[in-house]
């Protein structure tokens, strides 16, 4: 259907090594691998989602698949994009490429069906290609099953594995694969990505809101591009997408306002920090959003000094951020199961601004992990709280 709508990461999808994002180590092994004819029989991608695994494994299939325009190439770094192998994969018809969903097809009957299947010869290409996903959720029995094929395939067949969860694939597995990790894509080079899918679809993104988008994303190609595809649905007739768009958008606040919080917070200014995050909640900030972004301005000042650099706000040592910071981890399952999160967040930050008035945190330090020693420790924090009314803390 030629008006059909196609979302961003799927119109963008890379199609060859040199296209993928911040993942050049890992295009130029697979390049040489190709290019020297070293292929091995089984390939597993690893890492977080949306970094291009299955991108990655599409990409694989098609270069060791193209026949060449003259029908006679061998396998190809750089696929041609117009041999009758190279058209059926643009099709999604290819015959000899199949994928799998281990997450939904996880019994030793799947895996069967591929052993059994593997036995043929490739009928349009020059291998048969089996990429499963999520193999990791593959069951025991699967996994067995899987094991002696693997360890001696037909040649004429070849698997590409992707996982999140290596540490859940057997040992076995493992070591009769060839092992490539997809890190995490840099902020600077999801922000320029941004800017140019932006670009190329006629809008203008601000260099703080792709920043914004960059950093929410945590390293997630996909994830980038699912939140720009939202803000330019909310973006204005003028076609900018500005850091407002994008902060209200995700539910969270200003770099500004959360270094405020954090000054608040750091200078001992209980009553300051709660109006502070009264004004955030009541422009309907999300307290999830504005936990994680405290953490997150509270990090960078951890590397900040760590690295030396002056800050005239912060007059805490090293060893006291690293303290608040630990508070706020042990706050982080209790935001997860609080029937009210709002009230977890204002607690939290009552206990790091009334933690932070104590000349030497190191003294909060818990050397017994008795239920008498944590006891002593919180009367130090509660003794704190003279003057404050529950109302506010609420």
């Amino acid at each position: 259907m030629s008006g059909q709508y196609v979302v961003l990461s799927r119109k963008y999808r890379p199609k060859v090594l040199g296209d993928l994002i911040g993942q050049e180590m890992l295009a130029k092994a697979l390049k040489s691998c190709i290019d020297n004819s070293k292929i091995p029989h089984a390939f597993l991608f690893h890492g977080i989602r949306g970094v291009g695994k299955t991108t990655t494994a599409r990409i694989l299939s098609r270069c060791l698949s193209c026949l060449g325009s003259d029908g006679l190439t061998n396998t190809t770094s750089q696929p041609c994009g117009v041999c009758r192998s190279c058209l059926a994969i643009d099709r999604d018809q290819h015959m000899d490429i199949m994928e799998f969903d281990a997450a939904s097809r996880t019994g030793v009957d799947d895996i069967r069906e591929i052993i059994d299947s593997s036995q043929y010869a490739p009928i349009l290409g020059r291998y048969k290609i089996y990429i499963i996903d999520e193999i990791h959720m593959l069951s025991k029995s699967a996994f067995n099953a899987l094991l002696k094929t693997l360890e001696e395939p037909p040649q004429h067949v070849k698997f590409i594995f992707a996982t999140t969860e290596i540490h859940k694939i057997p040992e076995t597995i493992l070591s009769r694969c060839m092992i490539f990790q997809l890190k995490p894509v840099s902020n600077s080079s999801l922000s320029e990505y941004l800017n140019s899918i932006s670009e190329r679809e006629g809008y203008i993104l601000e260099q703080s809101a792709r920043d914004t988008i960059a950093e929410e994303s945590g390293g997630s190609v996909r994830d980038s591009l699912s939140i720009l595809e939202q803000a330019i649905m909310l973006s204005p007739d003028d076609k900018r997408i500005t850091s407002e768009v994008v902060i209200s958008m995700l539910g969270g606040a200003t770099n500004q306002e959360i270094e405020e919080v954090l000054l608040s917070i750091l200078s001992a200014d209980t009553k300051g920090a709660l109006s502070k995050m009264e004004e955030l909640i009541s422009k309907g900030a999300d307290p999830f959003v504005i936990y994680k972004s405290i953490q997150n301005s509270l990090y960078k000042l951890i590397v900040k000094s760590v690295n030396g650099e002056e800050n005239p706000h912060n007059h805490h040592s090293i060893q006291n951020l690293l303290y608040l910071w630990q508070i706020l981890l042990r706050q982080t399952e209790n935001m997860n199961n609080a029937e009210n999160p709002e009230h977890v967040l204002n607690a939290a930050v009552v206990i790091l601004s009334i933690t932070a008035s104590l000349q030497n945190i190191g003294d909060l330090s818990i050397k017994d992990e008795s239920p008498s020693s944590n006891g002593q420790v919180m009367d130090k924090i509660l003794r704190k709280f003279d003057g404050i009314r529950v109302n506010e803390i609420e």
